[in-house]
């Protein structure tokens, strides 16, 4: 017979054992394994954690609360609601919605609300799946889509390089400081839109610059800073204006007529006479003109006419001039000079009143209205050159005395056709004073070899800029700074 009870030191064991009812208190020390129901009329204190596939009932009562209060975390510090909330664990994912410290509640994931529903604030939408909230007027976005419509009531600036200004309602780009309702800078070019009158508008550039008008990469139409209006290339003449009009001009300068069908005609009318009239060349030094004078009626010209090889001048049908000789009408004249004679031949008396021409002359004092040379002519004074001419160069002066001292009286110029009376030098170009070099530009030097305290002066002058730049190392172009703030005192 099985043994069904045994005593163990202080424990009776009964290894099964079937109960129809107890009473009282009971405590087990173990685990106990229940094959069938419980069911426990009162109360069920469970110290540790229920680990249930199903757990069913009617009410749940948390420390928060009933069901509806789960999530009611009431402390009395903050730092103790830290961290309080809900979560989401599967695997080695975890996923929590939970209250931080400063009012914020926190999710490690995604908010993912359907597509017909948004975010609000305050119950007004503030972000939608396709747009912002009406609300929303302020923003850090450094990126946007395509806009169809832009609408800015205040100052524009984008990429720090197109502004618009509202105040004074002008738009720049490449300057904060446009000087007209649409200014462009580009290499230190401003070119404006503007305009300033009600009755007229303005394109062009700003700056002291020339304008063009383009096609294809190529210059068309230049007008010039100097206000002359160039149309094509200088160099190749290809420009062609059509006029399907009528043109008025106050003077006509053309240089060359492709085609005529009918004759230059110079009319009088009862303002005006035909004298002064005829062709007129201008632009490098005086006027150059070829005109009807009167007293008596003639055609006169203010340079030299010069004819082709082999055509002579004549009078009436008959050669008076050609290259070699003059007509055999001619037997009357007023010649001063005379080239070399091969023979002279003087049936009355010769008389040479302003001197005689020759390769050579040696005088203590010559007086003459005009001294010609073929190749070279030198001026010494006690045998030591003075003055020397040829047709590279002129001298002026002895390489051997420099301690000679030349005086000029008067305004000096180099390199100028017409300088200016007022001015006591004028030099066109670079100068140099003690091996310093002396030039200008609208920048620091690119391009050439300078050296240590060559000096650059900056053309275009600008409020906050600088006077010009100063060379501070040798080099092509060398190293350079610039000098002499210019601000407002």
């Amino acid at each position: 017979m099985t043994q069904l009870l045994s005593i163990q030191d202080d424990k009776i064991v009964i290894k099964t054992l079937v109960l129809e009812s107890t009473s009282g208190a009971v405590k087990h020390d173990g685990d106990i394994a229940v094959c069938g129901a419980i069911s426990v009329g009162k109360d069920l204190t469970v110290t540790g954690t229920i680990n249930a596939g199903t757990v069913k009932v009617k009410n749940l009562i948390t420390e928060s609360g009933t069901i509806e209060g789960v999530g009611q975390w009431t402390t009395n510090l903050e730092e103790d609601l830290n961290g309080k909330g809900f979560g989401w664990t599967w695997g080695n994912g975890t996923t929590r919605l939970m209250y931080r410290n400063g009012g914020r509640i926190w999710t490690n994931g995604d908010v993912d609300l359907d597509a017909s529903k948004s975010f609000k604030i305050d119950n007004v939408a503030v972000l939608s799946i396709g747009e912002l909230g009406s609300q929303i007027k302020k923003s850090s976005l450094t990126e946007v889509g395509t806009l169809k419509s832009l609408n800015v009531t205040g100052h524009v600036s984008l990429g720090d390089f197109i502004f618009f200004n509202p105040t004074v309602e002008r738009l720049g780009i490449g300057t904060q400081t446009p000087n007209g309702s649409l200014g462009i800078v580009s290499n230190g070019i401003e070119i404006v839109v503007d305009s300033i009158s009600p009755s007229q508008a303005i394109f062009g550039t700003y700056t002291n610059h020339d304008f063009s008008i383009i096609s294809d990469s190529t210059p068309r139409i230049t007008v010039k800073n100097n206000g002359e209006v160039h149309v094509g290339d200088e160099q190749s003449k290809s420009g062609i204006m059509r006029i399907f009009g009528s043109l008025y001009v106050d003077n006509l300068v053309a240089d060359n007529r492709v085609e005529r069908t009918s004759p230059l005609e110079f009319k009088a009318d009862k303002d005006s006479n035909i004298y002064g009239k005829g062709l007129i060349w201008s632009g490098n030094g005086a006027n150059r003109q070829f005109v009807m004078r009167s007293n008596p009626d003639r055609l006169w010209s203010s340079e030299s006419i010069d004819l082709n090889q082999g055509q002579q001048y004549h009078i009436n049908g008959v050669a008076v001039l050609s290259a070699e000789s003059l007509g055999s009408s001619i037997v009357h004249s007023n010649l001063i000079s005379v080239g070399p004679l091969q023979s002279l031949t003087v049936q009355g008396s010769a008389t040479f009143i302003n001197g005689i021409k020759t390769s050579s002359i040696e005088s203590n004092s010559v007086v003459s209205n005009q001294i010609q040379a073929t190749d070279t002519f030198t001026i010494n004074v006690n045998n030591i050159q003075t003055f020397y001419s040829d047709n590279n160069e002129i001298e002026i002066g002895n390489k051997n005395n420099l301690r000679k001292p030349v005086k000029v009286f008067g305004p000096l110029s180099v390199g100028i056709n017409n300088p200016d009376p007022t001015l006591g030098l004028a030099v066109n170009g670079d100068v140099s004073f003690s091996d310093k070099r002396f030039t200008n530009g609208t920048g620091a030097p690119t391009t050439g070899t300078f050296t240590k305290s060559d000096i650059c002066w900056n053309t275009t002058p600008q409020e906050y800029g600088y006077i010009g730049w100063v060379c501070v190392a040798d080099g092509t172009p060398g190293t350079w700074l610039p000098f002499g703030a210019i601000s407002r005192q």
